[in-house]
């Protein structure tokens, strides 16, 4: 099947890419969630840009590059942050209901920023914003929906790309999808850690694929985790936004203590990273499972007002986050690093672009500072557009993809469970040196554990599992700091600023079984 252009994922940078794509051109998109599944649809907070009085691009760029700790882009800050008054103006344009007080856009305030500069629709953003765009992208012609596939493999001489191998979720076939243009929009990496605050959180398959295809990644050590992810029976069930304690949230401890002021001068307002640290290290001390969260001083109409579906949700599991505290902890939550790629998502690799949070344009740097995310997708889901509107040429090169019905591995199918506790143990808030060996180790023993024939797809899926994994924990073991989200309890102190560059390697990770053992499949792209 050919297009001019295949989009892989479906939240908000893919549905602002395809808003502003020439309908002349034919685009596939591979989607393997349902349309409220993807990240974008589970961001609470809201969308940061400068729109109010009291406000201006400069500080909002300092608050970045503050949040960023010392390895942000500031061409790329500057280029996006400016962007942010007509991304507002355009998303009012469309329609998303944002929250209104007395008549304008209300802003509110969340760690990291010194203003209010947060737009939101109640505690739901995500959801309102794609909501919104969702009805717009259905009604568009040239858009053709490949629902419940995944992909698997990009097709690529290690120059360009001409498609995208995918599986089926139904029944793991597996078909090849024709196209000069990929762009990659699938998400992060925090599904690969057993407590994530997005359900259906993508598990970095699109940023192992961009490696293989020859894409260099970088940054991707720096994990963010949410500091307040609300917990029941040893669970994550969501995360409780950051609006929270910007509109006056408190932390307390299990000795009923209020305990930021111990790591922060800024309290419950410091950076994501800090608030995280700082919660886990208070869990490690008292031996609990988490902390408490509470905004009950701000009244019970106040928090039932500005954060209704949070109340709503709270009150599901037994409590109320209008009249009681909540207790929370840390979880894994967005991906600061990623595939390398300028603010329009343009890789090393021709024809390969990646947008939103599986790329890394140097806006988050070592830590990304609240509601910018949203941000960026819209940012530079329009200047992938513009970029891909600009090609004159949509003629792809003749390349021959072969695929194996089964492939011979020593990759288990069902390694996800034991990735996530090699990550969790190795990667997670605070690490060491003898711990990301061990999980390096790890990793690879579980490579040579069985050798076995799996079907293609589902061989593939268990590759890019496990290379997401490797790329996280080896970035890791390549910082000898601690900066932003990376914390090596044996190295505490900051160095000199360097990205983590891992240079794409192109290859297929299988040996097809001798001939005679299996039907080999040959699609010509053209």
């Amino acid at each position: 099947m050919k297009f001019d252009l295949i989009v892989v994922g479906e939240g908000l940078a893919a549905l602002t890419t395809l808003l502003h794509l020439p309908q002349s051109l034919k685009v596939g998109v591979i989607s393997r969630n349902k349309l409220d599944e993807s990240s974008s649809c589970w961001a609470q907070g809201g969308i940061s840009a400068v729109f109010s009085p009291d406000d201006n691009v400069d500080k909002h760029v300092a608050d970045t590059l503050a949040a960023g700790d010392g390895l942000c882009d500031e061409a790329a800050v500057r280029r996006i942050v400016a962007e942010g008054p007509a991304v507002l103006d355009w998303l009012i344009d469309m329609g998303v209901p944002f929250t209104r007080e007395n008549g304008d856009i209300h802003l509110t305030r969340e760690g990291g920023h010194c203003e209010r500069r947060v737009a939101h629709v109640d505690d739901m953003t995500g959801r309102g914003i794609m909501q919104t765009l969702q009805a717009r992208v259905s009604a568009l012609p040239n858009v053709a929906w490949i629902r419940q596939y995944e992909a698997v493999e990009l097709l690529s001489d290690g120059r360009r790309v001409n498609g995208v191998i995918a599986s089926s979720l139904a029944d793991g076939d597996v078909t090849v999808f024709s196209a000069p243009v990929i762009v990659l929009a699938t998400g992060g990496i925090t599904g690969l850690y057993p407590y994530a605050t997005n359900p259906h959180a993508s598990k970095g398959e699109a940023i192992a694929m961009a490696w293989r295809a020859g894409a260099a990644i970088e940054n991707l050590e720096f994990v963010q985790f949410h500091p307040t992810a609300f917990q029941f029976e040893n669970r994550v069930v969501s995360l409780i936004t950051e609006a929270v304690r910007g509109e006056g949230g408190h932390l307390y401890n299990a000795a009923d203590e209020r305990f930021m002021a111990r790591h922060s001068s800024q309290e419950e307002l410091a950076p994501r990273d800090i608030v995280a640290r700082a919660i886990y290290s208070e869990m490690d001390r008292h031996r609990s499972s988490h902390v408490w969260l509470d905004i009950t001083h701000r009244g019970r109409s106040f928090v039932e007002h500005h954060f209704p579906n949070l109340v709503e949700l709270t009150r599901q599991y037994g409590c109320d986050l209008s009249t009681t505290r909540v207790p929370v902890s840390p979880a894994a939550h967005y991906t600061c690093g990623g595939v390398a790629a300028e603010v329009s998502g343009q890789t090393r690799i021709e024809g390969l672009f990646a947008i939103g949070e599986v790329a890394n344009t140097g806006l988050h740097g070592a830590n990304r500072l609240a509601s910018n995310s949203l941000l960026e997708c819209v940012v530079m889901g329009m200047a992938c557009a513009e970029a891909i509107s600009g090609k004159s040429d949509f003629a792809g090169s003749k390349m021959t993809a072969r695929i194996p019905a089964v492939i011979e591995t020593g990759l288990p199918a069902d390694l996800l469970p034991e990735l996530r506790q090699i990550l969790w143990n190795a990667a997670g808030i605070v690490r060491t040196h003898k711990g990301m060996r061990d999980g390096l180790r790890q990793l690879d023993d579980l490579k040579h554990r069985r050798r076995a024939l799996l079907p293609y797809g589902q061989a593939l899926q268990a590759n890019n599992l496990h290379d997401a994994a490797f790329l996280v924990l080896h970035s890791a073991s390549l910082r000898t700091e601690s900066r932003g989200g990376h914390f090596n309890a044996d190295h505490p102190a900051r160095l000199a600023a360097a990205p983590t560059i891992v240079a794409g390697s192109h290859r297929t990770f299988w040996k097809a079984p001798e001939p005679g053992t299996t039907r080999i499949e040959e699609f010509l792209l053209a």
